[in-house]
């Protein structure tokens, strides 16, 4: 059966300080996993992202962050794909002090279903109802020190932005399924990058669909950055680095599809693994297009090496290799004939003419490939929130080049669209609510046309000139039309509208 009822493995053991919690994700065609500390793909030091029959896709992904403070030190933070020794441990951190919590306390990962949330739904206000851990234990509103809100859910009842599940609150998330974790850079020092911390709180959320459609082979992975650190970063960097492993042996090439933000590993089909099939592993950025691609070796060369001083990540994630000598265009991009920002990009390099660069054209054997997905540097303030998408998909074709994936990606954009999954979480980045209604003054009986700038849950109270709440209604789209109720009298009222972090009123008159 090529379409799977919606499955969630999920494992909550609480181990030592030293070894993470792993929460995994199994939906169609694919599985995953992510610890406590965001690591991806990562189980037990074995695969973490699989097909279905349990096919090897990736060994580990994770990401790199770096910044300069005011003084001019160089800070980073890192997963290690290689390694242990990441520079992120679980837990949020303090919004005033930006301290870390001992991870141990915070060593967990979240899982829930679409099926979990319905079933909660009908069933919270019975009183023999036995609620899921986790729907009970979802992390959505936290005591000071830390943030209120921590992960998206949906205030049913009281609207008072505290995670309540036996008053009917429930997870926001969009999907069949979702895994979530959050962790921090500022634990303890960075032994993997060897730097000073940025001060950085991560959630990580990892979800999929059971669509029957092209998002069959997908997994979204959305990681969103809190600088709690008190600092203000004027060349903040972001890097998602992936440790490709199809099949049982290392035996990848690595590519990039520039015009569809995407680095994907290829396997040389050799191996026995996929009846000598070709089989793809793509990732590809959504939200914010990639500025450059690299790729490091596991070893100690000084070029392109493991990199293990600040200065090697940093150069890494601009696009250059440890001694900062620019990517080539051709042979293995170390000795090519002319700077290039794009690790083999087949022949979708415009600014290259369009040349065709890929490691079979140059000879190269296959092999283990690290690659590095890379962002232009931003300003990232303190207090201030930034996020980033990305969508990582396999593909079981025969084509032996980039077409395994360029066509696959412009499908799996327009079906994201569609489901509007693309869309910004606004309550994240604490943008102001803005809502417009119409028409007004309202008739009675007339259906109220709400239109609102983001896509979050939303409640509203309708409040008359004496204060008192009178009506009360749900909005889960960001346009929607609301008959109300032939109880309101003509006269002007106040709609109070809520979503998770943000609240705006508007004056409403019926005639």
């Amino acid at each position: 059966m090529r379409y799977l009822v919606l499955i969630i493995l999920f494992c909550i053991c609480f181990k030592s300080e030293s070894q993470n919690t792993e929460g995994g994700l199994f939906i169609n065609q694919i599985k995953a996993t992510v610890n406590s500390n965001g690591f991806l793909f990562d189980s037990l030091g074995n695969s973490g992202l699989k097909t279905k029959n349990g096919f090897p896709l990736s060994v580990g992904a994770g990401i790199w962050m770096s910044a300069n403070d005011s003084l001019g030190n160089l800070r980073v933070a890192a997963h290690n794909v290689l390694g242990n020794n990441h520079d992120f441990w679980a837990g949020p951190l303090e919004l005033i002090s930006g301290n870390a919590p001992n991870p141990s306390l915070w060593n967990k990962v979240y899982t829930v279903n679409k099926n979990e949330v319905d079933f909660h739904l009908l069933n919270y206000k019975k009183s023999n109802y036995q609620m899921s851990e986790n729907i009970k234990m979802w992390p959505g509103s936290a005591p000071y020190p830390y943030a209120k809100t921590l992960a998206p859910f949906v205030d049913l009842n009281d609207n008072n932005q505290i995670y309540e599940p036996n008053k009917g609150d429930y997870p926001f998330f969009k999907g069949d399924a979702i895994v979530y974790s959050i962790y921090n850079d500022n634990y303890t020092n960075h032994s993997y990058s060897n730097a000073l911390p940025i001060g950085v709180e991560v959630h990580t959320s990892m979800f999929g669909f059971n669509t029957q459609s092209v998002l069959d082979n997908c997994i979204i992975v959305r990681h969103v950055l809190f600088n709690r650190s008190g600092r203000d970063y004027q060349n903040f960097r972001f890097s998602n680095v992936i440790n490709f492993k199809i099949g049982n042996i290392f035996n990848e090439f690595l590519g990039t599809d520039i015009k569809n933000n995407c680095l994907f590993a290829i396997n040389d089909t050799t191996e026995a693994t996929f009846s000598n099939r070709l089989v793809s592993l793509g990732c590809m950025a959504l939200n914010k297009g990639i500025s450059s691609t690299m790729y490091f070796n596991n070893d100690n060369d000084m070029i392109n090496g493991k990199p293990t001083l600040p200065e090697h990540f940093k150069s890494l994630m601009a696009g250059k290799w440890k001694n900062k000598k620019s990517l080539s265009y051709g042979s293995n991009g170390v000795d090519g004939s002319f700077d290039t920002k794009f690790v083999y990009p087949y022949d979708t390099d415009d600014k290259n003419l369009n040349l065709m660069w890929n490691e079979e054209s140059v000879g190269n054997t296959s092999g283990q490939r690290i690659g590095v997905m890379n962002f232009d540097s931003v300003q990232l303030k303190s207090n201030n929130v930034i996020y980033y998408d990305f969508v990582y998909f396999f593909v079981d074709e025969n084509y032996k080049n980039i077409k395994q994936l360029e066509f696959l990606c412009l499908s799996i954009k327009n079906e994201l669209n569609r489901l509007n999954v693309l869309k910004i979480n606004q309550d994240l980045l604490t943008r102001k609510l803005e809502v417009i209604m119409s028409p007004n003054p309202l008739k009675k009986g007339e259906q109220l046309l709400v239109l609102k700038n983001d896509d979050m849950p939303c409640f509203v109270s309708v409040v008359d000139m004496q204060g008192k709440e009178i009506y009360k209604f749900y909005l889960e789209k960001n346009k929607e039309s609301v008959k109300l109720p032939d109880y309101l009298q003509s006269g002007i009222y106040f709609l109070n509208f809520q979503t998770l972090n943000n609240k705006h009123t508007s004056k409403l008159i019926i005639n």
